[in-house]
């Protein structure tokens, strides 16, 4: 399915995605999106949880609102 919506930007630079799109892409109040271009284009997407740390994907837990992987977990309780 394709979703095709022409919004204006306002005076801050901000656009609204409207809300058919957001659902369809999983898209909550709170979630980060990465924006890029390429070209003419801005690419718009959910961003993908990494560890804050390392950039790692893998075991990935919450720790105080950041995203932690467990190596870094275990490389920052060694520390202590």
């Amino acid at each position: 399915m394709i979703f095709t919506n022409f919004r204006e930007i306002d005076k801050l630079g901000r656009i609204v995605i409207s809300k058919d799109i957001r659902k369809h892409l999983g898209i909550e109040p709170g979630d980060v999106l990465q924006i890029n271009t390429e070209g003419d284009s801005i690419i718009i997407k959910k961003a993908e949880k990494k560890c804050v740390f390392c950039n790692g994907e893998k075991e990935l837990r919450e720790f105080e609102g950041k995203t932690v992987c467990s190596d870094c977990l275990e490389r920052l309780r060694a520390l202590s």
